[in-house]
């Protein structure tokens, strides 16, 4: 029994280990975006090099609801290319990123592309994302993001479209966005619609988010609405939010809610995440649990020495696979030192050490070292030491 604990412990260790190298080098899901996580920024890149692309084919038109834009594209003004070469002990492989824009009439388009060499080593394409911006008489802006997969005869399908609208009318901005994918007959259908209105100046900002999905007669019903509040001063910034979702009787209820808090004086920082969520197993009676409790302090020494310590509390323990059954309230699940120097080429070295409270050893524990460097080019080298 003493050996399976051990392995239990270890696995769920490396598995953490891996998702700890993965946050810093790796992209979301590629099957499918959720429509709340709309395309965000490449991580920090390991090899970047820029150059002045020259004239590109154009890309073959999607179905139906894709504007003809890409035939309205001029040649290519920027082009980019990221690579991201890892070594696991004597395994090495890597993954490749291209990154396009395209000047048009009334916009840009962007193209990202992602490529990684299969078992006969060619750099084939795990997928591409393209962005179109148009920019509108009135001041407004659409965005359509177009997700590409391959459809298996070395050509790439679209399987899911995003359209969005922005619109700003003095203190109140809108922005709607659209989530499509294609039925059984081809035919594109929304599946998802959201809308966030924001109010306020950025001193004092009010947020509301509704999703709306088809019910089984047809019928769009809110099924999530996210409110948060933001207040900021010349010394820090407090949010609070609160996200419903629809509870045992089909109505909204409060699911969540997340408060943070910045403060700064001089050169120290500090900031604390509270989150807490519904307790589902009890419909008439709901309780919230602590999920999260993160308070980090950061000071910089008088060489240029920046130094974050965080200690994280929870009632759950092994990343939310078991609650924590001792008495005593939540218990400290995670611990981290993260300490960054500057040379003064301006490369920088980080040194991350990490500290966690398994779900079968509930004791606090080392578990990995990591270690980043960065070159005055921008170029990036990890290095990740698990512990034994």
């Amino acid at each position: 029994m003493g050996l399976l604990t051990t392995n239990a412990d270890s696995g769920r260790r490396r598995a953490r280990l891996a998702r700890e190298l993965t946050v810093i080098a790796a992209l979301g899901i590629i099957a499918a975006l959720p429509l709340a996580a709309w395309p965000q920024g490449a991580p920090p890149a390991a090899e970047a090099s820029a150059a002045t692309n020259k004239p590109q084919a154009q890309a073959r038109a999607p179905a139906e609801p894709v504007a003809e834009e890409a035939a309205q594209a001029e040649p290519s003004d920027q082009k980019t290319t990221k690579k991201y070469p890892v070594r696991n002990g004597t395994a090495a492989y890597g993954r490749t990123e291209e990154f396009e824009k395209k000047k048009t009439a009334d916009g840009e388009i962007e193209i990202q592309r992602v490529r990684s060499p299969s078992y006969s080593g060619d750099p084939n394409v795990l997928y591409e994302q393209q962005t179109r911006t148009k920019k509108l008489p009135d001041g407004s802006l659409e965005r359509e993001y177009i997700l590409k997969n391959p459809d298996g005869s070395g050509r790439m399908a679209p399987i899911e479209i995003i359209r969005e609208k922005v619109r700003t009318n003095g203190e109140v901005t809108t922005t709607e966005r659209e989530l499509l994918r294609q039925d059984y007959s081809g035919h594109w259908q929304p599946l998802r619609k959201e809308r966030v209105t924001q109010t306020g100046e950025e001193k004092a900002r009010r947020s509301v988010k509704e999703v709306r999905e088809p019910n089984l007669s047809g019928d769009w019903k809110v099924v999530d609405r996210t409110v948060t509040s933001e207040k900021s001063t010349e010394t820090g910034k407090t949010t609070h939010a609160v996200r419903q979702t629809a509870n045992a009787y089909g109505k909204l209820a409060d699911y969540e809610v997340r408060e943070e808090s910045t403060k700064k004086d001089g050169d120290k920082e500090s900031k604390e995440v509270v989150v807490r969520r519904r307790d589902t197993q009890d419909t008439d009676n709901p309780k919230f649990f602590l999920v999260e409790r993160t308070r980090t302090e950061q000071a910089k020494s008088a060489d240029g020495k920046v130094t974050r310590k965080s200690v994280t509390e929870s009632d759950l323990v092994g990343e939310g696979a078991s609650r924590n059954v001792t008495p005593g309230g939540p218990k400290v699940v995670e611990e981290r030192v993260e300490q960054e120097t500057t040379a003064a080429d301006g490369s920088t070295r980080r040194t991350v050490t990490v500290k966690e409270r398994g779900a079968v050893n509930r004791e606090m524990r080392h578990t990995a070292q990591i270690v980043q460097e960065t070159d005055s080019n921008g170029n990036v080298r990890q290095i990740l030491i698990p512990s034994r």
